[in-house]
């Protein structure tokens, strides 16, 4: 059972987890029964991990939460190479340009904050290829994902695209609409409870970029990006966020922030 007070509260009442100890622990144990059977005892305890992220995501729908499970080991099954053999050290290079990071503090609402710096692009994209960036997505979302806070709460991505290297992924090794699918497809695979997609200083291309990547994209997503162009102080009020909390490039005044986790 979860520690904190406010997320077991938000687990009850939002996502149906149950608060007896005893009915928790036989549903977990019933449902972890049930994903052996469904996706091998390798994959079940490759995933182990996953159990209770993908219930709290499905909101304790054990059936939906199983075929949930079964869309995770499936990917991973199709794309062995994005999670096999990953070390911390594999990331430390990727981790220093600082793509991809996350806040220390949370929103209002106890979500995550994953950090996506647009800018950064075109130094990444010279230096790694797309199967590099595919596998650190994998190993730091499910590093995140561990967090019972994260699983409970959610997560929202900031994304800040001031000049954005529009065709830097094309330079990247191994982009094409393929790796472009599988990427959407991981976001869909992953138990991740995504509240929303707030991203600023877009260009007036970012629109071409989207046209081009609304076709992989969830209804859910897209439903849930939001554009925001110079007006940061309003992105930050509806993601539920202080200024002193976020880097300069999202519109905040926190000094010092080093992305490469």
């Amino acid at each position: 059972m979860l520690a904190d007070a406010n997320a077991r509260q938000v687990a009850c009442s939002e996502l149906n987890e149950p608060s007896s100890e005893s009915v928790h622990a036989a549903t977990v144990s019933g449902f972890a029964e049930r994903v052996t059977a469904a996706i091998g005892e390798e994959a079940a305890k490759r995933f182990e991990w996953a159990l209770l992220a993908t219930l709290r995501q499905s909101k304790w729908d054990v059936d939906k939460a199983l075929e949930r499970m079964k869309k995770l080991a499936a990917f991973a099954a199709k794309n062995a190479e994005y999670f096999d053999g990953q070390t911390p050290e594999e990331f430390v290079g990727q981790a220093k340009i600082g793509v991809i990071s996350h806040l220390p503090t949370r929103t209002a609402n106890g979500e995550l904050v994953l950090l996506i710096d647009g800018p950064k692009l075109k130094e990444y994209a010279k230096a790694f290829s797309m199967r590099d960036m595919m596998r650190l997505s994998v190993f730091y979302m499910s590093h995140l994902l561990h967090d019972e806070a994260t699983q409970v709460h959610g997560c929202i991505i900031l994304e800040n695209l001031e000049n954005y290297p529009i065709f830097a992924l094309n330079t990247m090794k191994g982009m094409g609409p393929t790796a472009m699918k599988a990427s959407f497809d991981w976001l869909g695979a992953a138990p991740l409870r995504l509240r929303g997609l707030y991203a600023c200083k877009q260009p007036w291309y970012v629109g071409i970029m989207l046209a081009l990547v609304k076709p992989f994209m969830s209804r859910k997503l897209r439903e849930r990006t939001n554009l925001y162009g110079a007006d940061t102080a309003k992105m930050l009020a509806e993601a539920g966020l202080k200024a002193e909390h976020v880097p300069p490039a999202y519109g905040g005044t926190m000094e010092g922030f080093d992305p490469a986790w």
